[in-house]
């Protein structure tokens, strides 16, 4: 992939991290957009080049969207890709009877509201520049509902419509827009994990696997590497709009 600036939100752990080695990798400039200041700019040091930056903060204040952007439009003259990382999925937000107002809200506002602020403030960009690409971390729960987490499969599924009416409204702007929903992978999410015991942990990791015809979780690298290629046009920019899942075959089983 050419040398492109990239705007990446839950970049300080997990997928979003992956994400920001494999385009650092790729000698791409970063903006790194995460809440846990510490993990953030630990990321930022290994990385190690001046080629990345970060901004901390809430992604469900649209003021970070627009500082986040505008911060890859100072430094790096353009903003070329748009990664959607950030989510959360509370382990206690389980079936509708045991989601209270403020979990759902919460789930929502980071899942869903969040990535609407960065894409919104992203698409301006992009238009002025000639266009761009987006790519939406969504889940399997987008297509087939996760057990006991109705706000989380919700908001994925929310994900994946916002992501066809960015690809649909600004195709003509040579804005792409596209989604990846993975399914189980190696490390539970950060949020969910803080609230498991080791044995949990563990135990959710057997099940996992023991329900993926492949047999094992998938990994963070794996997944960074589809979000690569769907952010890169020479790869596949004739594709907008279009969901990539990547789930061991869960869906089969």
């Amino acid at each position: 992939m050419a040398i492109a600036s990239i705007l990446i939100t839950g970049a300080a752990s997990g997928l979003g991290a992956a994400c920001a080695r494999s385009f650092a990798a790729a000698d791409a400039r970063l903006v790194l957009v995460d809440r846990n200041e510490i993990q953030l700019a630990a990321l930022a040091a290994e990385l190690g080049s001046s080629r990345v930056m970060t901004v901390a903060g809430d992604v469900t204040e649209s003021s970070l969207a627009e500082t986040a952007v505008k911060a890859a439009l100072d430094n790096f003259g353009q903003l070329d890709v748009l990664v959607n990382s950030a989510g959360i999925d509370p382990l206690d937000a389980r079936g509708v009877l045991e989601t209270s107002d403020v979990q759902w809200r919460l789930v929502m506002d980071v899942n869903v509201t969040g990535a609407f602020f960065f894409s919104r403030a992203a698409v301006a960009a992009m238009k002025a520049n000639g266009g761009g690409s987006i790519v939406n971390i969504a889940s399997v729960s987008a297509l087939k509902p996760s057990p006991e987490e109705t706000v989380y499969s919700v908001s994925k599924a929310a994900l994946l419509q916002l992501t066809k009416c960015i690809a649909l409204d600004y195709a003509r702007d040579n804005i792409r827009a596209n989604c990846v929903c993975p399914g189980m992978l190696e490390e539970i999410m950060g949020d969910r994990r803080a609230q498991m015991s080791d044995r949990d942990a563990a135990a959710r990791s057997d099940a996992a696997s023991s329900a993926i015809p492949l047999g094992r979780e998938g990994r963070y690298d794996e997944i960074a590497r589809i979000v690569g290629f769907l952010a890169d046009p020479d790869q596949s920019g004739y594709m907008t709009g279009a969901s990539l899942v990547a789930d061991g075959g869960y869906l089969l089983a």
